[in-house]
């Protein structure tokens, strides 16, 4: 038994060292064939970079004289708006109109009832009415008077006739001095009776003047009433727009009391800030007799610089313009876009909005390359129908000729000397697609 056992102990280290070995020995042998492989492959052709051309879209610049147009942003207000108060303490009868309705020259506004200014009226009339008797009556006095001056002055002649005829007799002791003292007594009654005529007759016309004055308060009075009675009854003064309705059939108002609003359509106007560095040329215009013209974006209604307001500030001044036509579809508060129409300017350049980098530069196009351009910026440019140009920014700059090519695509890394390339219009227009590289 031991001899048989001593050869199968000496194999196991072999058999374990081969199983080991092996696996280790494929592994180096494949990791040197792929070395060998890699060192013995061919050299990859180096990749030279192209610079990229950025696809944009183009116009060509043209030079004219065009109207730059401002932008204003402006309120709707109404000067010659009416508030339509109660003249007098009532009881209204009747409100036809509602707040936002249109209505036309003479239509009923609103009713107060009548009965209430009746009695107001009849106290004024009945006052003038007494006034005008008691002059008819002092003036038939004045007339008594005049004609019983003659009469008292006989009796004070007469009086001092008889007086001096019993002084005459008392002398002779014909007439005792009580007859001599009744004829003094008549004679001072005669006197004072005439003095008083006199006095009434020369106070007529103090007395008649402070009654006609009396009479022409009382006649005032009269109007007053009558036009209140008119007032009670409110009609529309012109073609124009209901605002707020403050009472309703049947409400008890006091005098002064508001009871509606009322905005004629020919007091519409809007009134917008001009900036400072616009004012003078605006104001120039206006004197000239040539005020600017305007248009509201919003409605596209035709509006006119009127005047500018005698106060200004650091930022500019209100301009007010008139509506050239009623628009029935204003409303007092209503903000509104207006496009100014500034005066002409030369040599200006009309570039969409794309076109404008920042507020002062533009790419031209050289040799297929961006290059900047310093422009000043003149405003909006309304342009009209037949040229397409609406919407689109004025601007003037001495470095742009006629014929330049600008690149009217907003690109984020537009600097200079950037490749573009852009569609050809006239390849476009022949059926080809032919790409422009270079002017």
């Amino acid at each position: 038994m031991q001899p048989s056992d001593t050869p199968r102990r000496s194999s196991l280290p072999r058999r374990w060292l081969f199983r080991f070995l092996l696996p280790l020995l494929i592994l180096g042998v494949a990791i040197a064939a792929f070395l060998a492989l890699k060192a013995s492959r061919p050299d990859a052709p180096q990749a030279k970079p192209e610079e990229r051309a950025w696809l944009v879209e183009t116009m060509t610049v043209e030079p004219a004289r065009r109207h730059p147009v401002l932008t204003l942003y402006g309120e709707v207000a109404n000067p010659d708006r009416l508030s339509i108060n109660a003249p007098l303490s009532a009881r209204v009868a009747a409100v036809p109109v509602e707040d936002g309705q249109s209505v036309t020259q003479g239509e009923r506004l609103i009713e107060l009832d009548r009965r209430d200014f009746q009695p107001a009226l009849s106290r004024a009339q009945a006052n003038l009415a007494d006034l005008e008797a008691q002059i008819r009556e002092v003036q038939a006095q004045h007339e008594s008077d005049r004609q019983a001056l003659a009469l008292e002055q006989e009796i004070v002649q007469n009086a001092e006739t008889a007086l001096s005829r019993s002084r005459d007799l008392r002398g002779r002791n014909l007439a005792s001095q009580a007859d001599v003292d009744n004829a003094r007594d008549t004679l001072s009654q005669a006197r004072l009776a005439l003095n008083t005529r006199r006095e009434r007759l020369s106070t007529f016309d103090a007395r008649l003047a402070g009654l006609e004055a009396r009479r022409d308060a009382a006649e005032a009075d009269v109007l007053a009433a009558e036009r209140d009675l008119e007032r009670a009854r409110a009609e529309a003064p012109a073609d124009g727009l209901i605002g707020n309705v403050e009472v309703t059939p049947g409400d008890q108002v006091g005098a002064n009391a508001a009871l509606l609003t009322f905005y004629p359509w020919s007091g519409f106007e809007a009134r917008a800030l001009i900036p400072s560095t616009r004012v003078a040329s605006m104001l120039e215009a206006l004197r000239t007799g040539n005020p600017p013209r305007a248009r509201s974006r919003e409605t596209d209604t035709p509006l006119e610089l009127e005047r500018i307001a005698a106060e200004a500030s650091g930022q500019g001044a209100t301009g007010l313009f008139r509506f050239v036509e009623p628009d029935h579809s204003l409303r007092a508060g209503q903000v509104l876009t207006i496009e100014l129409e500034m005066p002409a300017v030369e040599d200006a350049v009309a570039i969409p909005h794309s076109a404008l980098y920042g507020n002062d530069h533009v790419y031209r196009i050289r040799d297929g390359r961006l290059e900047r351009a310093q422009v000043e910026r003149l405003g909006e440019y309304r342009g009209d129908d037949t040229t397409g140009d609406k919407g689109v920014l004025l601007v003037r700059a001495p470095s742009l000729a006629a014929g330049d090519r600008l690149a009217t695509t907003q690109l984020p890394n537009a600097v200079d000397g950037l490749r573009v390339r852009w569609e050809d219009a006239e390849s476009e227009t022949s059926g080809s697609s032919t790409t422009g590289a270079t002017e």
